[in-house]
This record gives C-alpha cells, structure tokens and sequence, in this order.
C-alpha cells in the first residue's frame, strides 16, 4: 500500500470512528428521548439506574443528565446540582439540540436560589422546550421562558 492510500485509510478510519458532534449530541437527546415518560414513583428502579439516586427522595434533574452523559461515554459533572452544569464545558449562545441547559425556576423554600438542568431540544417563541428528568416528578419534555435560561452548555 503506498504512503497516500494509508494515509486516506487512516483518515477515513479516524471520521467513521470519531463521532461528529452532531451525532453526539443527537445520541445525548435521543437516549435522553428513551425515557420520557417515566415516572419517579412507578419507574423508581428504571430512574435510579439511571440517576443512581433514589428519585422519591432526592431531586434527580442533575444526576438524570449526568446519566445520560454517562450512557454516550462522556463524562458529566459529577454533582447533583443542576448548577454545577454552568461549568460544563463550554458556554454558547447557541445551542443546539442535545446541548445543556440550565434554568432559574425561583427560590426554594429556604429563600434559594432554584435550578433546574435538562437537554435542549429547541427555542418555541419565547419559550426553551428542555428535555429533563424530574419535571413534573418524571421524564418530560417542558417548555420554559427564555428569560429563566442561566447558561447554554456545548456538549461535543
């Protein structure tokens, strides 16, 4: 084989191995996708195989998403707090399907701050149809105002 055929297989071989990040951010929300649905309280076994925390007593958005990242062989933030995904890698005014999102929901009871992580599926108006665990106490596909977004994580 001459040195320019290896060079174009080695090449090939690389971009049909290496995941675009289109694909992999269409792999995050796709296996994010695969859980809409479930319940904490009748999926409780599914969600906490997921999450690794028991979904009835712990708020899971966080480690939902971190599951998910775990899933595509990523690694996520390793917290769970929805907040610590504003480090997630990089920031972006842009995002795009299967990116991160993070929002402010309001104050808890004890006067804090209120979070909220999911994946982004897209901007309705003025509103961000976010794709998250823990909405409404299940996986689900909610839509919040733009104006509550804290930050747009890349995920590839």
């Amino acid at each position: 084989m001459t040195v320019r055929k290896t060079a174009l297989a080695a090449f090939f071989l690389f971009f049909s191995v290496v995941p675009s990040s289109a694909q992999t951010q269409d792999n995050i929300f796709n296996r994010a996708f695969s859980y809409v649905g479930l319940h904490e309280k009748s999926n409780r076994t599914q969600i906490k195989n997921v999450t690794k925390v028991d979904p009835v007593r712990t708020p899971w958005c966080a480690a939902f998403v971190n599951g998910i990242l775990a899933q595509a062989g990523m690694k996520g933030t390793g917290s769970n707090l929805a907040i610590s995904f504003t480090k997630y890698k990089t920031a972006t005014s842009n995002p795009v399907k299967g990116d991160i999102v993070v929002i402010r929901t309001g104050r808890s009871r004890r006067g804090r701050s209120s979070n909220h992580v999911g994946i982004f599926e897209k901007f309705v108006g003025n509103k961000v149809a976010v794709l998250g665990g823990n909405q409404s106490n299940k996986v689900k596909i909610s839509y919040f105002p733009k104006s509550s977004v804290i930050s747009y994580r890349k995920v590839a």
